[in-house]
């Protein structure tokens, strides 16, 4: 405008007859610095503090500059109003997609395609908005009416998002890229999720650092090489951590950074963390947020093995509320190239248990397995649903494999449906709380840890489901208190203590053997894969064939052995991708169901045991 102008447009503000709009307030303060940027704050004030009734000045801020300046109006009594713009409703939602597409077409130097082939587009685009509204919710019907659903598809950094992966040539083939990933597994919409939660940190990164080489700070001392290293998506995870959740990690940031640019650095940073679109004031502002952040931080390599271990420990802890969601990212996210195996510390896998086990309805299950491989431990996750015996699992089943060298599992509230075997360590509880044993539950473990202070045994009065069973060398607990209901609990292991020698079982059914161990291995499993058979019609009861061989079986090399075994005698066949169990086969071997189940010794029993390391040997 040049002094005379602007003068005069301050003069004509000051009388409300004219309007100044300032918007990205927040970017400004990146570029100006934070005195700068509070010396700018108070001019305004004494500009404000001159004008009349009428508004004469609009403010457009993310939320946390927008409340620097809000707590400087109250200060000094000035009149103001303050608007937050909501997440979208679906017809504002749709409307904003529109516009931006056409941003997104023009800078691409292209036409906007959705405009001229509508149907097509509406039809793609109602199909992303439920991919991502599946995560969040189950229902339907109009996701648009499910406040989580609209609050994160109404969210205008998410349609900004959308509006990239929208603006295409094609859209009638965009539906099958959008569920071509991870679609065999059930978990395409979770890839895409946060492949839209990646785009978010990228474009928060372009942002700020568009700001800060703008700084007078970056000009003396930058280099050109360090734009591509400030605030990348690793840093940004680290950070809100820390601002978020108090989870204090180091951070990395880049070698190339000059000492004297580091602290302008800090600040321009700080500033920025505050108005991330992840948080709303000092929380989340959705909980998909979170566990992406806590997911990408543990994958990233700059996490220090320090780092990761705090926090494992709080996603272990009694405070932190799980979701389904970091199980899924982390999967994504530590998925090996070409490999249908991620890959994390094996501390999470408690952790992954109860992300999963938060995503079970009415009617589902969680199964898990676990065993070594090598110096790594090998776990599998997937859920089905009541009729797990002949339909297929709703999701899975999806596999981790530990770092090398991690050998043992920690499982902080509760356990069911469950086969761990050959585990160096497994720990049960912790913070003196209470440990759940559900139904179905096998542990074979040199080590056994207790921490919990209470342990509850518990299932659904079903005569045919299988009890606990711990199998272990060594249990180590402290002033436990065991409770059992609705189903049983037996231990194997030689020394035990009160209350543990109540359920201890001695199951030695091969004296005679030499190999006497691989006897007692051998027949567990044999017990385990034929309690699993259930719902028994004409004489045979069925398992399907992918459940068995995933999630029963797995890669328990015993296990295998018992199966063929008892497909070898006629008890078990393969029909139609079902296995079908002979109930009048099993009953010559001279073993009732309940003898298994109760892990009672006779003369049969030690047969059969002969027969299982004969027919293994060979």
């Amino acid at each position: 405008m040049g002094p005379g102008q602007a003068g005069r447009f301050v003069e004509e503000m000051k009388g409300g007859r004219a309007t100044l709009i300032i918007d990205a307030l927040d970017e400004a303060e990146i570029r100006s610095g934070s005195a700068n940027f509070q010396a700018f704050l108070r001019d305004v004030a004494e500009t404000a503090s001159d004008m009349s009734d009428r508004p004469a000045m609009i403010m457009l801020s993310r939320a946390e500059s927008a409340r620097s300046l809000t707590d400087l109006f109250r200060e000094r009594g000035l009149q103001y109003s303050h608007f937050e713009i909501l997440p979208f409703g679906r017809f504002q939602a749709e409307t904003y997609l529109d516009s931006r597409m056409v941003e997104v077409y023009a800078a691409s130097g292209k036409e906007a395609v959705h405009r001229r082939y509508q149907r097509p587009y509406e039809r793609a685009r109602d199909t992303l908005f439920s991919l991502l509204a599946s995560v969040i919710s189950s229902e339907s019907s109009d996701i648009w009416e499910d406040p989580p659903v609209r609050d994160f598809l109404g969210y205008a950094p998410v349609l900004d998002v959308a509006a990239e992966f929208l603006a295409v040539d094609n859209f009638t083939t965009l539906h099958r890229d959008f569920s071509s990933s991870g679609a065999a597994e059930g978990t395409a919409h979770w890839h895409l999720v946060a492949q839209v939660i990646d785009h978010l940190l990228v474009r928060e990164q372009e942002k700020f650092v568009t700001q800060f080489i703008e700084t007078s700070e970056f000009e003396s001392f930058g280099d050109q090489r360090l734009p591509a290293a400030l605030y990348t998506p690793e840093e940004q995870c680290t950070r809100l951590l820390d601002y978020v959740e108090n989870i204090s990690t180091a951070v990395e940031l880049p070698a190339i950074l000059p000492d004297r640019l580091r602290e302008p650095y800090e600040v321009a940073v700080t500033a920025q963390l505050v108005n991330h679109p992840f948080v709303r004031g000092s929380g989340w502002f959705n909980v998909i947020f979170r566990d992406y952040v806590t997911a990408r931080s543990l994958a990233s390599v700059t996490t220090a093995g320090d780092s990761g271990a705090v926090i494992r420990r709080r996603l272990l802890s009694s405070e932190w509320k799980h979701s389904p969601m970091f199980a899924y990212f982390t999967h994504a996210l530590t998925r090996v190239q070409g490999e249908p195996v991620s890959s994390c510390h094996s501390e999470l896998f408690g952790a992954l248990y109860e992300s999963f086990k938060s995503m079970c309805i009415a009617g589902e299950t969680l199964h898990f397995t676990a065993s070594r491989s090598g110096n790594r431990i090998l776990s599998s996750y997937a859920v089905s649903s009541s009729l797990q015996g002949v339909a297929p699992t709703t999701m899975g089943p999806l596999v981790f494999a530990s770092h090398e060298g991690n050998s043992t599992l920690t499982f902080p509230r509760e356990l069911s449906h469950a086969t761990i075997y050959e585990v160096p360590e497994v720990m049960l509880g912790g913070e003196g709380s209470s440990f759940k044993f559900g139904p179905s539950v096998f542990i074979s473990c040199h080590d056994l840890l207790v921490m919990a202070r209470d342990i509850q045994v518990f299932g659904t009065s079903d005569e045919s489901e299988m009890p606990v069973l711990l199998n272990v060398a060594n249990l180590i607990s402290d002033n436990v208190k065991i409770r059992v209901e609705s189903t049983h609990l037996h231990v194997l292991c030689d020394e035990l203590t009160y209350p543990w020698t109540q359920y201890q079982k001695k199951l030695n059914p091969s004296e005679l053997l030499s190999n006497a161990h691989e006897a007692s291995a051998l027949y567990l499993e044999m017990r385990r894969i034929v309690l699993r058979f259930k719902d028994a019609k004409k004489g045979e009861a069925a398992l399907y064939q992918p459940f068995v061989d995933n999630l029963v079986i797995g890669e328990n090399r015993r296990a295998r052995t018992a199966l063929n075994f008892l497909e070898s005698i006629g008890c078990v066949e393969l029909r139609n991708s079902m296995y079908l169990l002979d109930l009048t086969e099993f009953a010559k071997l001279g073993i009732s169901r309940p003898q298994l189940r109760d892990l009672e010794m006779s003369d049969a029993v030690v047969a059969v045991s002969r027969r299982l390391v004969e027919f293994g040997s060979r």
